[in-house]
């Protein structure tokens, strides 16, 4: 093979070799997600997020102290608790929405939403 050939054939390996890993990177990853009875939130953005709340169907809370940049938090639906002490029970009901409510380490409001929330 002639060095002219070689170097148009190194060529188009690189291009396709980078288009293929370009296809694999193409897909981002949700904020929330709900699947096997969990809510799985994840903070994509370059900032922690402080006292977080997460409502889910606008009754039922859950949080943590934070959530580190690329970090998440998974939690089971059954440890959603309304105000007057219900746990969700994934099994009778739907979920409808999940709402994040948190800070930024400078003080700037986060809401995240999955659903049509009402209220939050």
């Amino acid at each position: 093979m002639s060095r002219q050939v070689k170097v148009w054939l190194a060529i188009w390996i690189l291009i396709a070799g980078w288009l293929l890993w370009q296809q694999g990177c193409d897909r981002p990853l949700d904020d929330i997600v709900i699947d096997e009875g969990a809510v799985t939130v994840r903070n994509q953005s370059q900032d922690e997020w402080l006292d977080v709340r997460i409502w889910v169907n606008e009754h039922y809370a859950g949080g943590a102290r934070s959530i580190p940049s690329g970090g998440f938090v998974r939690e089971p639906l059954s440890r959603f608790v309304a105000a007057q002490g219900q746990s969700f029970n994934a099994a009778t009901t739907p979920v409808a929405s999940v709402v994040l409510l948190a800070k930024t380490p400078a003080g700037t409001p986060v809401r995240v939403v999955w659903g049509k929330p009402f209220w939050h």
